[in-house]
């Protein structure tokens, strides 16, 4: 009986230490979060209705890495693609706050003007993306002319380097 109690007092204990640390982490992301959306505020005009949501956003962010870093200390490939895939989700959700004029001035931020807790990562192109989509049918060249090109099968997509040169 005196060793269940014992037992109980302990776990009591290490829930309350536990319950402490993650409360002056969370504190320190609190401030930390908030002098990143000053920053960011200043830097692309954020309106006051809209710093709420990006310094939660950010605080967010800012646990999920420090939940990343803990999970993957030992495998610092899987570190790395975690945080990216975390700025990257960020970026997105920034994207749903802001103005379309205040995020385009977020993405244009150079790299280091923001703290690396707000800075933008977004994800890279698709190939596919960068190659511009052809008409299928000429424009008023001739019904005939113009059924024709539709009934030939679709060509290759030229590579996005060869593309990119013509346009």
């Amino acid at each position: 009986m005196k060793h269940r109690f014992v037992l109980l007092l302990a776990t009591v204990y290490l829930l309350s230490f536990a319950q402490a640390k993650a409360q002056e982490a969370s504190s320190a992301f609190k401030t930390e979060a908030l002098a990143a959306t000053r920053q960011l505020a200043a830097f692309i005009s954020l309106d006051d209705a809209r710093q709420l949501p990006v310094r939660r956003l950010t605080q967010a962010r800012l646990t999920q890495e420090a939940d990343a870093r803990q999970l993957y200390a030992n495998d610092a490939d899987m570190l790395q693609k975690k945080l990216s895939a975390i700025g990257q989700e960020y970026t997105k959700q920034l994207e749903q706050v802001l103005t379309p004029a205040q995020y385009q001035r977020y993405v244009a931020a150079a790299p280091g003007t923001l703290p690396a807790t707000v800075a933008a990562k977004v994800a890279p192109a698709p190939a596919a993306a960068l190659v511009q989509a052809q008409p299928a049918v000429q424009p008023a060249a001739g019904k005939a002319k113009a059924a024709r090109s539709v009934a030939r099968p679709a060509a290759q997509p030229a590579p996005a380097s060869k593309a990119a040169a013509r346009h």
